[in-house]
């Protein structure tokens, strides 16, 4: 199932120095407006007072930080509602903003940098993304302090980007972290709290640790509801995990009513066509299709597609992860050459987006291998089934059980195949891998 991420852009209204307080009053009180109505989820109101702040700032003095700030909040505004392509130039013209303003604002710069990071993971730019975070996390531990607010945000983001690139350990390493500042500065119920349980959740699902997953999301869910309110965004995407993790354990009962409410949520605040609305869909297309709702399914999963290939390209790994859901359906359906076309494509915008070795990789890859194998192209699957294999060994390692599964589908490929010897030495690597 296609989880859900939440990226944490950095809003930002820092002094002004040399500017005249009158003049400085109306775009704070914009600018403060502005932010609160985004933090709402109220992303229609907070847009025009965003552009109103810039258009005063773009009149200030090179120095005065009003530009800078204002470009930093207009673009994290539009990457909060999905405008990514509108977001990048803001990020950039913010950064050389900084390098004017007198006297110079590190604070300031290392959070656009945070942000344009979030931006690049978010469009699947992961090589371009993690220098800017990790240049980022250390200006802000060396001007904030390795234990402040900002740091658990760069670290969260942080750990969601290694969390898109396979590297499981880095990201629950940053999650643990984030949450032991949070509680400590922030207290067990504040908003940073919940944001750093959110993060620590989604690594714990990657390792199959739902019921620790679920408990962190209930935590998160509870400070949320209370802190922003029951129609929030970020309660929509707590709502939207916890029901991932409770299909993860066929729990559909419990799932279905989260991602309906998850969806109605998104929809009603974000509007029809933002990729988050996208990933509500695309959830509750998985758990309708994995209780064999498949009429209910496929609508669900076609118009997330259309979203996710509209606002972000049709090469994105969120695209890429919705096709192999639709080809999942079509191959429990039978639809063999559909499943296929969908695989392969699904497969290639991956390899290109991620590389070879990425978990995300092995996992479409075991499924194409899994139609080749109900087509009868028995060398072609295990050729495949192999790599597949050899991925999760080198990225999750021998004790996930993704890799224990590829290894049991390897093994009952060449059975099939009437390679008894090498199928043999295959079930005997499984056994010395149980419990």
């Amino acid at each position: 199932m296609k989880e859900i991420r939440v990226v944490f852009p950095l809003l930002l209204v820092l002094s002004c120095a040399g500017v005249w307080a009158a003049d400085l009053s109306g775009w704070r009180t914009r600018m403060q407006e502005a932010n609160l109505l985004d933090r709402q989820g109220r992303y229609g109101e907070a847009g025009s007072l965003y552009l109103a702040a810039l258009e005063e700032a773009e009149r200030s003095a090179p120095t005065d930080t009003r530009l800078a700030d204002s470009l930093n909040n207009l673009a994290a505004h539009y990457f909060q509602c999905g405008k990514y392509a509108d977001a990048e130039p803001l990020y950039r013209r913010a950064l050389e903003a900084w390098k004017a303003v007198r006297p110079k604002e590190p604070r300031g710069a290392a959070l656009t940098m945070n942000n344009l990071a979030a931006l690049y993971r978010a469009q699947g730019r992961y090589g371009e993304a993690e220098p800017l975070y990790r240049d980022s996390l250390q200006l802000l531990g060396q001007i904030s302090g390795p234990e402040s607010l900002d740091a658990v945000t760069a670290l969260n983001n942080l750990a969601e980007l290694y969390r898109a690139q396979g590297k499981y350990g880095q990201a629950e390493s940053a999650a643990r972290r984030s949450l032991e500042i949070s509680e400590r500065i922030g207290g067990p119920d504040g908003e940073s709290t919940a944001a750093s349980l959110f993060t620590l959740a989604s690594v714990n699902r990657d390792f199959g640790r739902y019921e620790e997953a679920a408990q962190l999301l209930g935590r998160s869910l509870t400070i949320r509801e209370t802190a922003l309110g029951a129609g929030h965004p970020l309660v929509s995407a707590t709502l939207g995990n916890m029901a991932e993790v409770y299909s993860a354990q066929r729990r559909f009962a419990e799932a279905e009513p989260l991602a309906r409410r998850s969806l109605e949520i998104r929809e009603k605040s974000l509007g029809l066509a933002h990729p988050d609305v996208a990933v509500s869909l695309n959830n509750l297309a998985q758990i309708e299709r994995l209780q064999g709702r498949y009429s209910e399914a496929e609508p669900l999963y076609r118009r997330a597609l259309a979203i996710w290939e509209t606002q972000l390209g049709p090469d994105h790994p969120d695209v890429a992860r919705c096709l192999s859901n639709l080809a999942d359906f079509y191959r429990e359906r039978g639809r063999l050459s559909a499943a296929e076309s969908l695989y392969t494509r699904a497969l290639a915008i991956l390899e290109k987006a991620l590389g070879q070795n990425h978990p995300q990789v092995a996992v479409v890859g075991q499924n194409l291998a899994d139609v080749y194998r109900a087509q009868g192209r028995f060398r072609k699957a295990q050729e495949l089934q192999r790599r597949v294999v050899q991925v999760f060994e080198r990225t999750v390692g021998a004790g996930d059980p993704r890799y224990r599964e590829a290894l049991v589908c390897y093994a009952r490929m060449l059975r099939e195949d009437k390679r008894r010897e090498d199928a043999a030495r295959i079930e005997a690597r499984v056994n010395l891998l149980l419990p």
